[in-house]
């Protein structure tokens, strides 16, 4: 599978699949049609059985990313600022750290702004050397917007994020990975080839069982295991022998014959 835009490239290779950023004129700051493509692919994904793992990584050689483009936010009236660049944004956020398999982000250059709230919606962070992480927000007079403080509060805790936000000042991938923001550091250039070996170990684990754990930890990380247990019980209730008779006799308009089994 090859699907590309101008900007964002999508590809397929066996049970992984691979987004990459290519917005390299601007450091690939990510504007609102960049956003909305990359939710599109992560709806495919989620649809996709036989996709394992996913990995997001910038083909531009200077950045990751340094975060939502303001010449596609600066001039929208609050309102607007909520209704749509915030509101959607945390959506499309969400969806990817929502999704079924695991995703790895491999992360280079610049990594600022929306652009690190974009990588800390994946599971795992592979940082290449070199590479610099910050919430600069603050220089033009907002702060993160798209879930950075609730998902950076949540690996870093409140002193350290503060600092990232009241400074403005960016931090080497060596810091980042000694405080927990990223999971490991390798050499400039290695982190796509490094992504793709932990992709293969991904892929040789129980699916199921892969999402089920995701589900679980990123509940109890957000302070919200009621969304877990409900999904699982609900999904175990149905599958139980009870479950079977209340749907054959939905379908049969009978009275159901539960076992308690």
């Amino acid at each position: 599978m090859n699907n590309s835009t101008e900007f964002i490239h999508f590809t397929r290779h066996d049970q992984v699949a691979l987004i990459a950023i290519d917005r390299a004129e601007k450091l690939n700051a990510l504007s609102w049609q960049m956003m909305t493509t990359l939710d599109r692919y992560f709806g495919e994904i989620d649809r996709d059985r036989d996709i394992r793992a996913v990995i997001l990584h910038s083909a531009a050689e200077r950045a990751f990313g340094v975060g939502a483009d303001i010449h596609d936010w600066a001039d929208l009236v609050p309102l607007e600022m909520w209704r749509t660049w915030v509101r959607h944004g945390h959506r499309i956020i969400r969806n990817l750290e929502e999704l079924l398999p695991p995703v790895i982000a491999v992360t280079n250059g610049y990594v600022f702004g929306g652009s690190l709230e974009l990588a800390l919606a994946a599971d795992l962070r592979i940082g290449e050397r070199g590479s610099q992480y910050g919430f600069p927000e603050a220089s033009v007079g907002t702060i993160p917007g798209w879930l950075g403080t609730q998902k950076a509060l949540q690996l870093l805790g409140p002193a350290r994020l503060k600092k990232l936000i009241f400074t403005r000042q960016p931090i080497t991938a060596e810091e980042a990975e000694t405080i927990g923001l990223i999971n490991e550091v390798v050499p400039a250039g290695a982190g796509l080839e490094r992504a793709r070996e932990l992709a293969d170990q991904i892929c040789t684990a129980s699916p199921v069982a892969l999402s089920l754990a995701k589900q679980v930890i990123n509940a109890l990380a957000s302070g919200q295991p009621a969304t877990a247990l409900e999904s699982m019980a609900s999904g175990l209730a149905a599958q139980t022998q009870d479950g079977q008779e209340g749907k054959a006799s939905f379908k049969e308009k009978r009275t159901p014959l539960f076992s308690g089994s």
